[in-house]
């Protein structure tokens, strides 16, 4: 809306006393003309009626554009513009009209101020926050304190290069970084890895030293310094702890292929298997008959044992057989007599052997020593999970494939629920065994099984977290 229309602008000016003389003139010569005049004089008095009034319109509309603009800028520089309150506010500034806007002022004639220069850009402040203001002031970046991520990678960064058997450059990380005092909610994690590091390789000296640093620090008891004597990290577990391990439990029917399976496929790449039976309850034939070709193909082959509760088996299996009947028990008695033959009890397999040829009127097995390796344990105790009747128990050292590590863990977790995996004699895992861990075991949880990592030190518990195990089974850390 332009600006006289506020003020209701008039189509037409006062005219002066000459101009109605030479108007009531052009009247009258015109009231003399002929009648067949009269239109074309109307129509030129009309046209030049239009012209004049275009004319002073456009002289009105060149008048209001040059206003409103300058009107429009001032209005649009000072109300149109949010400040935030900083160290440094520009007062505002008008815009020069543009070049344009002169040209739609007709013939006016230039101003006689000097044309002004061109704006200057805006300080960066105009436009909002700037960083200064959201620093406070302060730009470098010494006086802005370290954020978590950066804290959580020098953690993080330790247990990867731990895992790669990087100890010595570990232990500077971790030492720079607990004397830096600037890890936030990370820093006892880098405390508890630290003693880790200095109990696994045996260095009791530092361990007492760093222990005195963390009483000052944290006003309570440090860890404790564990004396298992000099411990090599790059020692394995005992052979009975390391074994792949295959563990029956509840009936010993048909429904025990699966396990026999397993049986099969860690024989092939193992010399030596732990097979449990201390969790059996009862047995049938049909599960007498798996078990008894698994157990002749592994004589066969010349593996070595590690029978548990296998003493007890033998004592059901004696439980359903009876002297004369033979039904369908013959596989029954022949496991019976193969358990004793690899117990090495001699004289019970030979009044079992008399019991056999009576009822099913044939020459039973001789006996004969076992040739490999066959030893027997008992069922051991649960290691700081109640509940549970058995732990499997991992290696000290962790590397290279772990293919049969991990089938041992699945079978392990076919029979416990919850699984409880023993750590606490691993010292280190490797990095890319880590990583076939959590590929291998992540399709077993997420069908439901439940596996838990107890007592694992913190440079290992770290890595775990780094590579994202803990999120498939859970990992419960060492306690100081």
């Amino acid at each position: 809306m332009g600006i006289f229309s506020l003020f209701g602008k008039k189509g037409a000016q006062p005219a002066n006393p000459a101009e109605k003389d030479a108007s009531r003139a052009k009247r009258q010569a015109s009231s003399s003309r002929p009648d067949t005049g009269k239109t074309t004089g109307r129509s030129q008095a009309a046209r030049r009626d239009a012209q004049a009034a275009l004319a002073t319109a456009q002289k009105i509309d060149a008048i209001e554009s040059e206003m409103s603009s300058e009107f429009v800028n001032v209005t649009t520089t000072q109300l149109g513009k949010t400040t935030i309150p900083g160290p440094h506010t520009v007062a505002p500034r008008t815009q020069p009209v543009a070049p344009v806007q002169q040209k739609q002022r007709g013939q006016a004639k230039p101003s006689a101020s000097p044309t002004p220069s061109p704006a200057p850009k805006p300080a960066p402040d105009e436009f909002g926050t700037t960083t200064e203001f959201l620093l406070g002031g302060e730009t470098a970046v010494d006086n802005v304190a370290a954020p978590a991520s950066e804290a959580t990678a020098v953690v993080e960064e330790a247990a990867i290069l731990y895992a790669n058997g990087q100890s010595d450059m570990v232990e500077q990380m971790l030492r720079a970084a607990v004397a830096e005092d600037n890890l936030g909610s990370v820093t006892r994690n880098a405390w508890w890895m630290l003693f880790d590091l200095y109990q696994i390789l045996g260095r009791q000296m530092e361990f007492e030293q760093l222990s005195i640093e963390y009483a000052n620090k944290f006003e309570t008891s440090p860890p404790a310094w564990v004396s298992t004597g000099k411990q090599d990290a790059h020692d394995t577990a005992a052979p009975s702890k390391s074994t792949p391990m295959v563990s029956f439990s509840g009936k010993l029917d048909e429904g025990c292929t699966k396990l026999i399976d397993r049986i099969q496929k860690l024989a092939e790449s193992n010399r030596a298997l732990r097979l449990e039976f201390a969790r059996v309850s009862e047995v049938d034939s049909a599960g007498c008959r798996l078990l008894l070709g698994a157990l002749n193909r592994l004589q066969k082959s010349g593996h070595e044992l590690i029978l548990v509760g296998a003493p007890e088996l033998a004592d059901k299996i004696r439980a359903i057989l009876e002297v004369g009947r033979r039904d369908d028990t013959e596989d029954s008695w022949l496991l019976l007599l193969e358990i004793l033959r690899l117990l090495n009890r001699e004289k019970d397999f030979e009044e079992t052997s008399i019991d056999y040829c009576v009822t099913f009127e044939v020459s039973p097995p001789a006996f004969v020593a076992p040739r490999n390796k066959v030893t027997t344990a008992a069922a051991e105790a649960p290691s700081g999970a109640a509940g549970t009747a058995d732990v499997f128990m991992m290696p000290a050292l962790v590397q290279g494939k772990i293919d049969n590590l991990i089938l041992a863990i699945a079978a392990f977790s076919d029979e416990h629920s919850p699984a409880i995996v023993d750590c606490s004699r691993v010292t280190r895992v490797d990095f890319n065994a880590a990583g076939r861990l959590l590929t291998g075991l992540a399709p077993f949880c997420g069908n439901g099984k439940a596996i838990e990592f107890h007592q694992v030190n913190h440079l290992v518990a770290e890595l775990f977290s780094v590579i994202g195990l803990n999120g498939a089974v859970r990992v419960h850390p060492r306690k100081n």
